[in-house]
């Protein structure tokens, strides 16, 4: 079978999404299927593009058995939200010209966000003669009304416009969550929604043994307990409650240090507002890349998952929460919906009200005071992951479902891979 990627998310970014559908090519290429991956040169966060790629309007290459095409959209860094929309329209229709020089392909699968994608999933579909799935992992304009970036009438209209049609054309929409699949279901049938949970790659996500070196790099103390938030620092994470939460423990004069690693549109006015309350138990660190990740999880003596309490988020499994708990790390949950339900039910950590600074104090404080529940907990976790988030059980699922809506599917040698670095 022949498959084809089209995403503005790839590796060496570092996220959820370029991970997920880095780990999918990779996976579906070892099962003998041909993958290539469409996509922009690497900037995101920063909306820089390294000097090696400068200059390029197209590249080609390859990497662990899946073909990657890159093309030039305008980049911009992943803050102010209509520079952010043109970069998305820019990928979007430029990946339809340059769709055309790709060989033939039996299905499609395009992420979403963003949504203008759908743009490139309904023309690529038809100049490829090729099925398209639309992988849905946030509900867009949704999204940004309920979290007050999007108020313009006329441009939700539109928005709301370009959601149902990528949704009614796609071959099968793939919803990352209960809640996601129902929203869309609502919006045109169950009969085109199936479900496509996230997952992780549990052979990688580990519990590691070096967590005191770490602290180390990070310049912790040992005896200090460490709470971590790793990924986006983004308006959806409302970690100005976290920050509030540092300051009562600050006042406490407990020994609790918090790191957040990453990036992303709030990463200034965070570390403006930590300055002014003169916070000492709060230090930010640049995104840690993937090789790092499980040993920078196992140095946290907690792991801190927000979210704002808004309905959209009800529906959310954020990547970071399945990465921490297939390191066997002890979670602090600042969110609702399925989230807090799937922590309940697995015993992996202790549930706060989103954005209430108390809340998240009394349940870091809880892990804290009780280190062998702690553990406990995160064993919890890493077992629950094992038993239902595989990454090699969610690739068999998806390739079922291709299968189904692609019958005509060919052996994967009809389209080799183009040879690394050639442009």
């Amino acid at each position: 079978m022949r498959i084809l990627f089209v995403t503005p998310y790839f590796p060496p970014e570092i996220g959820a999404p370029q991970t997920r559908i880095y780990e999918q090519a990779v996976r579906l290429s070892r099962k003998k299927c041909t993958v290539s991956v469409l996509t922009t040169f690497p900037n995101y966060p920063t909306g820089i593009v390294a000097k090696e790629w400068k200059g390029r309007l197209f590249w080609k290459g390859s990497e662990d058995g899946v073909g990657v095409y890159r093309f030039w959209s305008y980049a911009t860094p992943n803050s102010g939200f209509y520079r952010r929309i043109f970069s998305q329209l820019s990928f979007a229709l430029l990946a339809c010209i340059a769709g055309l020089r790709l060989p033939s392909v039996d299905v499609i699968i395009v992420e979403s966000p963003p949504l203008f994608n759908g743009i490139a999933a309904i023309i690529l579909s038809w100049l490829k003669r090729a099925p398209y799935f639309f992988h849905v992992s946030d509900l867009w304009p949704e999204s940004a009304v309920q979290l007050g970036v999007l108020k313009n009438p006329t441009l939700i209209w539109m928005a709301k416009r370009l959601e149902i049609l990528s949704y009614r054309r796609a071959a099968t929409v793939l919803a990352v969550t209960a809640g996601i699949r129902q929203s869309i279901a609502e919006e045109v049938g169950p009969a085109t929604v199936a479900m496509l949970r996230n997952a992780v790659d549990t052979d990688f996500f580990r519990p590691v043994v070096d967590e005191v070196d770490m602290k180390k790099t990070l310049g912790v103390s040992g005896e200090k307990f460490l709470v971590l938030y790793a990924g986006t620092l983004g308006l959806a994470h409302q970690l100005d409650a976290a920050l509030d939460c540092a300051a009562h423990f600050e006042e406490e004069e407990s020994n609790v240090h918090f790191i957040f690693a990453g990036d992303g549109a709030e990463r200034k006015a965070l570390q403006r507002q930590t300055a002014e309350m003169k916070l000492s138990n709060v230090s930010f660190v640049a995104p840690f890349s993937k090789a790092l990740m499980p040993n920078l999880l196992k140095a946290a003596d907690c792991v801190l998952v927000s979210l704002k309490d808004v309905p959209i988020f009800h529906a959310a499994l954020p990547t970071k929460l399945f990465e921490a708990m297939a390191c066997a790390r002890p979670i602090v949950l600042a969110a609702g919906g399925e989230s807090a339900a799937l922590i309940r039910e697995s015993g992996a950590g202790c549930c706060a009200r989103p954005g209430d600074p108390e809340s998240i104090h009394d349940a870091i404080l809880v892990l804290k005071q009780n280190s062998a529940e702690a553990e406990m907990m995160g064993r919890r976790g890493r077992e629950y992951m094992l038993a239902n988030f595989s990454r090699e059980r969610h690739v068999e699922e998806l390739l079922m479902l291709l299968r189904r809506f692609a019958p005509q599917a060919i052996s994967a040698d009809v389209m080799p891979v183009v040879g690394s670095g050639a442009k």
